[in-house]
């Protein structure tokens, strides 16, 4: 897959947010869907053993709206009902953090900070710019959940030495569950994964009898969402990463770095789950910084002394010092009435 760097240009964020990445990125908005997916060479998807599989595309997920989904169903049901209830607004709608002025400093911080990291990070030819089918995506997705990006590309490459592609689902269906976890075993958590992947392909043939899923680009949001999350091993978190990378919607994904550093820095209340913080920062980020924010505060999460997962405590974050300190200067110099708390 051609990629190719995804930091923002001046294009995407306004004047007060100086951008000082050279490389250049297409903006992902909804009007450049159909144009951006055109641009790919689709490969040849063989349909899978059973060709009488019902073709359900354009069907909703289940069915009949009056029907009570169960087992599997139902699980999906409440994914997708707990995601609806904060689809378009913040779970914790009375909690001040984090403001535009918190995320623009933030931003300017961050980019002098980490852009070489993160631009380093996009250099990698096993890191997408783009995944331009939205199986594929879900699969990465999956291949890259509750691990490091370095495990996940370890599982790739030995699922490319063992099936060809990672996208070869004909033959990693016909090669069984056991085959599957060895091939992941190089990246870890290779028993959960080869299970959850091994039954979203079933559900995939099951629901179209192909391995097509990318009626999904011309579906709004909400459509999108359900049937994402209605995936086992699918969550808010994962499905984020397919409206992203794939389908561009330009939602803002908190991964553990993010919901870590939401946390230290008041970002979020106490008690917040990452899919109640995820919803939270997706409703008060601007959206010219969710992407660029995203992979920064994923890169500051890694490199912080003070910010990075096992910390000890004593120890000073000096970006957060910073941006207290310019949030500070931009409220000295605020009308009284435009002042706000500094966390």
């Amino acid at each position: 897959m051609r990629r190719s760097t995804r930091l923002a240009t001046s294009a995407r964020i306004s004047p007060s947010v100086p951008s000082k990445v050279t490389k250049s990125y297409v903006s992902p908005a909804s009007s450049d869907k159909k144009q951006s997916r055109q641009s790919k060479t689709r490969p040849t998807r063989k349909p899978p053993p059973d060709s009488s599989l019902k073709k359900e595309s354009d069907q909703r997920v289940y069915g009949d709206q009056d029907s009570k989904p169960e087992g599997d169903g139902r699980l999906a049901e409440q994914k997708w009902q707990s995601w609806k209830s904060t689809a378009t607004s913040s779970p914790f709608p009375d909690f001040p953090s984090p403001t535009p002025a918190d995320c623009e400093e933030t931003y300017s911080v961050l980019n002098q900070r980490h852009r070489a990291a993160v631009e380093e990070e996009f250099s990698d030819p096993n890191t997408p710019e783009t995944i331009p089918f939205v199986l594929d995506a879900m699969m990465v997705a999956l291949l890259s959940q509750a691990t490091s990006w370095s495990n996940a590309k370890r599982a790739m490459n030995s699922m490319k030495a063992t099936y060809g592609s990672v996208f070869a689902y004909d033959a990693i269906m016909a090669g069984g569950k056991q085959k599957l976890e060895a091939a992941l075993r190089p990246g870890g958590l290779h028993v959960r994964k080869s299970t959850l992947i091994y039954s979203m392909l079933q559900q995939v043939r099951e629901r179209h009898g192909k391995w097509d899923l990318d009626y999904l680009f011309e579906a709004s949001d909400e459509e999108a969402m359900k049937e994402l999350l209605s995936y086992k091993g699918i969550g808010p978190k994962c499905a984020f990463v397919v409206m992203s990378w794939c389908l561009k919607r330009n939602p803002f994904t908190v991964d553990t770095h993010v919901f870590r550093i939401a946390g230290l820095w008041g970002w979020v209340p106490a008690k917040a789950t990452r899919e109640k913080a995820q919803a939270h920062l997706d409703a008060t980020v601007p959206k010219k910084l969710k992407f660029d924010l995203h992979f920064l505060l994923i890169a500051h999460g890694r490199e912080c002394p003070a910010c990075r997962g096992g910390s000890k405590g004593g120890v000073v974050c000096e970006a957060r010092k910073e941006i207290r300190a310019r949030l500070s200067a931009r409220e000295e110099s605020s009308p009284s009435s435009d002042k706000q708390k500094v966390w």
